[in-house]
């Protein structure tokens, strides 16, 4: 993997307005060769006076929230497909066991509810069958993973179009909206998700915007006082057919200092942590896990 920019994140404070922090994607020109890439953003102020509710990622916590309340979102749930299937496929077994060994009784009550009690429990017993896949394989080498992303952009909306063109003249330059995202929030922090497509980058120039941090303004010298981490990792991914080859970047902000921790926890002052490798669905196959020194991909300003 061959990148030669560094800096691909901004985290930049703006002058204009207290406690507000733009977060940015640069080189666009530069990985929108791949085929997918992905962008998850984690903040966690170190001040304990400081809690999730004294800040914000925007626009992802209204997006959540307008979903939440059932209202008209740019963004709607994604809904797997696959314990259906499941149950579909358990449902099809029991029938063709009725056409074997009782034919006879095929079209009675007894037979239909057997179909449809087997489509019902395959659903359950997929959801089980997951985490039980995600649960042992958690330290191999190959693992099946949950899915990152619970939402997926609309884009044949009308609110979608006119929301690209609100950005632009909000943020003065071009918004990159992901077409499927994900926002986590804990007492302390917040994560956001960002999956974009190749169409996705195509759309944006070299430098693009993501989202906005909004703190409140009375906190950001407490804030910067006591110091932060906000971590990032990058997904670069290539595919072919249903194989995927992804190259993913670590690093964070530690009170200023930018680098990465080793396996054994210890903090690697201008270094990136990567990992090498190969997804089919959900199931990943780590190829390399290593450290790249001297090398920084986030720039704060």
């Amino acid at each position: 993997m061959k990148l030669s920019s560094s800096n691909f994140i901004n985290f930049k404070k703006n002058k204009d307005i207290p406690g507000l922090y733009d977060i940015e994607i640069n080189h666009v020109q530069e990985i929108k060769k791949y085929d997918s890439v992905e962008c998850h953003v984690v903040l966690y102020p170190y001040s304990r006076r400081i809690s999730k509710d004294d800040y914000t990622f925007n626009p992802f916590e209204e997006y959540i929230k307008d979903i939440t309340k059932n209202q008209k979102s740019a963004y709607q749930k994604i809904k797997s497909p696959i314990n259906e299937f499941f149950g579909i496929f358990l449902g099809i077994i029991i029938l063709l066991a009725f056409l074997k060994y009782r034919p006879n009784v095929l079209i009675s009550v007894e037979s239909i509810v057997g179909i449809f009690g087997a489509y019902f429990i395959g659903k359950d017993l997929w959801d089980d069958l997951e985490g039980f896949l995600m649960s042992i394989s958690k330290n191999w080498r190959i693992k099946y993973q949950d899915s990152c992303y619970s939402y997926k952009l609309d884009k044949h909306s009308t609110l979608t179009q006119y929301s690209h063109y609100a950005k632009k003249q909000r943020y003065g330059k071009k918004a990159l909206i992901p077409d499927r995202m994900e926002f986590i929030e804990h007492h302390n922090s917040s994560t956001a998700r960002m999956y974009f497509t190749k169409e996705d980058m195509s759309l944006a120039e070299d430098n693009a915007h993501l989202f906005s941090i909004s703190l409140q303004p009375c906190l950001v010298g407490e804030f910067e006082k006591q110091g932060y981490l906000f971590g990032v990792k990058i997904s670069l991914n290539k595919k072919f057919l249903f194989l995927e080859n992804g190259f993913d970047l670590f690093q964070s902000i530690d009170k200023g200092k930018k680098g990465c921790l080793d396996n054994s926890g210890n903090w690697l002052k201008d270094t990136v942590h990567y990992m090498r490798l190969l997804r089919i669905g959900r199931i990943k196959l780590y190829l390399e896990k290593g450290f790249w020194p001297n090398r920084i991909i986030i720039a704060d300003k």
